[in-house]
């Protein structure tokens, strides 16, 4: 029962092991996929939405926004037949938040400092969490995977593969005290 125990406590080390460092070794890939993410997801919209302001003094109505989402991105998500201008919003992953009501998630904490009469801002679905511009700060609020937070993660995989090690051994130490 021991020589089993010890092969399954080195076969978790390992594999959390295995799992902690090749998280680490992605960490090049995921910084870029964030970057790229914003460079192909967030910052067309932003530009289009400055560019459309500069050219016409105003924001763009959601006809307006969504009309060229169709054509930029191909998504034909929005329903652009609706005849009220507020109930044209697409149910697809990019969203143009013009009113706290626009946002979709639990973030109405990010958008306190809006003033909806001249600002805006462009949510972006990203599978697990919507990532932001916000047109007040001129900020992305994003995932930023750092090289930091890589670091910890392999910290937290190795100590937790190290876990049943250091039980292991704690519970060995306990034995020869009691059995001598």
């Amino acid at each position: 029962m021991r020589t089993f125990l010890k092969i399954l406590t080195i076969f978790w080390l390992v594999i959390w092991l295995f799992f902690g460092t090749a998280m680490f070794l992605e960490t090049p890939r995921q910084i870029e996929s964030d970057k790229q993410f914003v460079e192909k997801e967030i910052k067309p919209s932003v530009d289009f939405i400055k560019n459309f302001k500069t050219t016409n003094n105003r924001l763009p109505t959601n006809r307006e926004y969504y009309t060229w989402q169709r054509e930029y991105h191909k998504d034909y998500s929005s329903d652009l037949t609706q005849q009220v201008n507020s109930l044209i919003p697409g149910l697809g992953t990019k969203k143009y938040i013009r009113k706290l009501n626009d946002v979709v998630s639990d973030d109405y904490g990010k958008f306190k400092n809006a003033d909806w009469t001249k600002d805006f801002a462009i949510g972006v679905w990203r599978g697990e969490w919507t990532e932001y511009y916000f047109s007040w700060s001129d900020s992305y609020d994003t995932n930023n995977y750092s090289w930091l937070d890589s670091f910890f993660g392999l910290l937290l995989m190795y100590l937790f593969g190290l876990l049943p090690l250091i039980i292991w051994w704690r519970d060995s130490r306990q034995r020869k005290r009691s059995s001598t």
